[in-house]
């Protein structure tokens, strides 16, 4: 995978395309020949005919040259002074069309920023090497074939991290860090969500709270936990106790969970749970066994989605405006390129909470 590109606009999808192409050859990004067809349709999720239409218009310009059964060339090089192109690397198994919609927002929002300020934006979807324990001959020659001034890491392993601090290559994380690892990031700020959330049901009176989360951790969720703990220290004087309960990710894990706990007696009056789909599976399972939201139990997202406003009772959940977050991952990209490699250093963005009927 050759510099794959953010899909253009749909919009005039061969004008959008024939710009982002000319936009690549003129930056460098191709240098003497272009990727295959079906991997710059499949990367940016175009046609053949549409791709096809895009190439005739930059030959008839002169940069590139089509010959049949031959890689199409590349004629023109740098002709202006640009800026060194900067990649999304979103190396994890999931391509960017099936995630949430928070992040192809996001995504979306640093693309247009970058481009205000000059810059072409790349995504590299994950391959499936990237994922072993040893990533190391996958990642090396994604970064020679595909030129870019700095990778944002977006839910990467850990072993993708460290390859990327041992190297020195210039990068930041979307998400998490891991523990001696020094690398800028920008998140979350699950901790303060959790420990807010605390605060927000023992003041709606309840006395027993649980944390429900998935047992195989990320960052996010280290931090999500030691947050909810923190606030039932805090509220412990006012008679609040709470527990974690962990699953293991499946439905069924999950649902087994819900029914060990609807078995105790006293059992928890208020659960907070962390990620929109656990909480959608959550609510459906709890009125399936007869348990009214939020007359029996109160019902509380850490994450947001919009399909959880599309529920009866609608999920009551913590907010992050996918605008103000691309805002935070341009900041500190454009402060990298500047710069170069900044060492350590977070960035958290506090969602808002956003109540809903399931409270």
């Amino acid at each position: 995978m050759n510099a794959p590109l953010l899909r253009p606009l749909r919009p005039s999808l061969v004008a959008e395309t024939v710009k982002m192409m000319r936009l690549a050859i003129e930056s460098g990004v191709w240098r003497d020949h272009l990727p295959g067809e079906r991997t710059l349709c499949a990367q940016w999720q175009i046609s053949r005919p549409t791709l096809r239409a895009a190439l005739e218009g930059l030959c008839r310009e002169g940069l590139l040259e089509v010959a049949h059964g031959r890689r199409t060339r590349v004629l023109a090089g740098k002709t202006t002074p640009q800026p060194r192109s900067l990649t999304v690397g979103l190396l994890s198994p999931e391509p960017l069309h099936v995630m949430p919609p928070f992040v192809m927002l996001w995504v979306d929002g640093l693309r247009t920023q970058l481009a205000s300020a000059g810059h072409l934006l790349h995504v590299q979807v994950g391959r499936s090497s990237f994922g072993r324990r040893n990533p190391s001959r996958a990642l090396a020659a994604l970064v020679e074939d595909t030129p870019a001034a700095l990778w944002v890491l977006y839910q990467t392993t850990d072993a993708i991290k460290r390859w990327f601090a041992e190297h020195r290559h210039p990068c930041m994380i979307v998400g998490s860090g891991v523990a001696g690892i020094d690398l800028p990031t920008v998140d979350r700020d699950y901790r303060a969500v959790c420990r807010h959330a605390v605060g927000l049901l023992a003041g709606r009176r309840h006395e027993r709270l649980a944390l429900l989360i998935q047992q195989q951790q990320y960052g996010g969720d280290l931090e999500s936990e030691a947050g909810f703990l923190e606030g039932l220290a805090a509220a412990g004087k006012r008679g609040v106790v709470g527990e974690v309960l962990r699953h293991d990710g499946t439905q069924t894990g999950l649902c087994r969970v819900l029914d060990e706990m609807l078995q105790r007696n006293p059992r928890p009056g208020a659960l907070l749970v962390a990620r929109s789909g656990y909480a959608l599976t959550t609510l459906t399972h709890l009125l399936k066994r007869g348990v009214r939201i939020p007359q029996d139990m109160a019902l509380l997202c850490r994450d947001d989605d919009t399909f959880l406003d599309s529920t009866v009772p609608r999920v009551a959940r913590y907010v992050v405006s996918p605008s103000a977050f691309a805002r935070q991952v341009f900041r500190m990209v454009m402060r990298q390129v500047k710069h170069g490699q900044v060492r350590g250093g977070g960035v958290r963005v506090m969602p808002v909470f956003t109540a809903r009927e399931s409270l």
